[in-house]
């Protein structure tokens, strides 16, 4: 593993380092999706920065209140710039709060947003995934395979791989329905669709997992619940699309049209 890049007497950690070139891909992928999506790109690399900036903060705090006992004596270590003293779930509420104001108040349309991010989101994904390998960064689970990592000493699965993999597959299904003149949201609902199913399908890999009601991996259960609730959102997409809003059922056609032959 490469936790440390050494570039001369520069050291740069991989994964923070993974972490800046997983949100500019993003960033960037997002903008030309704007484009097609009839929407100035500027408006992604804004609602992206201020989300990621809020997101940042917010993990921050939530780091700091969590373990304030340890921060008590050492009030200097809260501004302090350490990788791991940030908390997952307050940051990412608090950009995807921030995001949800941005769109709000320049009345973007959500659903082209959200088709214009997907892609780009998923690539990030990837890249984080990468990074996450290369500085050893959640682990898989014990095997013995050809293409087993050695990681602290044991061979494992290269989990992080894996789902870089399933996130590149998403996005670029997602690429392509946003490409194809694809209903608002379908691309979006797609990335989620896969997105989802690789989280259900490959969070076993994982060395460590968070469980819940005695042994349910929370991945899983997030994963599955995202890839049904996209599912249902493109299967109501799909029946608007077959009975278009505003059109009559066939019995009430055939009797519309029988009335006026006689007429």
């Amino acid at each position: 593993m490469f936790p440390v890049l050494q570039i001369g007497p520069l050291a740069i950690q991989t994964y923070p380092l993974a972490l800046l070139l997983a949100g500019w891909a993003a960033l960037a992928i997002a903008a030309r999706g704007a484009q097609r999506q009839g929407l100035d790109g500027d408006h992604l690399y804004n609602l992206g920065l201020y989300g990621f900036l809020a997101g940042v903060v917010a993990a921050r705090i939530g780091h700091v209140i969590t373990y304030w006992s340890s921060y008590r004596g050492q009030l200097l270590e809260i501004f302090g710039f350490n990788t791991q003293a940030f908390l997952l779930w307050p940051g990412l509420a608090a950009g995807l709060l921030v995001a949800g104001w941005y769109v709000r108040r320049h009345r973007l349309p959500l659903a082209r947003v959200l088709d214009a991010a997907a892609p780009g989101v998923l690539v990030g994904v990837a890249i984080a995934g990468v990074g996450a390998l290369l500085a050893g960064r959640f682990p898989g689970a014990a095997a013995d395979l050809p293409w087993s990592v050695d990681l602290w000493g044991v061979r494992r699965h290269p989990s992080q791989l894996y789902e870089a993999a399933a996130a590149l597959v998403a996005a670029a299904f997602a690429a392509r329905a946003q490409r194809g003149g694809a209903r608002p949201g379908a691309a979006a609902l797609i990335a989620l669709l896969g997105y989802g199913l690789g989280r259900w399908l490959l969070e076993p890999f994982r060395a460590e997992s968070a469980v819940i009601l005695g042994g349910l991996r929370l991945a899983q259960v997030l994963g599955l619940a995202a890839s049904l609730a996209a599912l249902w959102g493109l299967a109501r997409q799909r029946m608007a699309h077959l009975t278009p809003s505003g059109s009559s059922s066939p019995e009430v056609s055939a009797r519309t049209s029988g009335e006026g032959d006689g007429g």
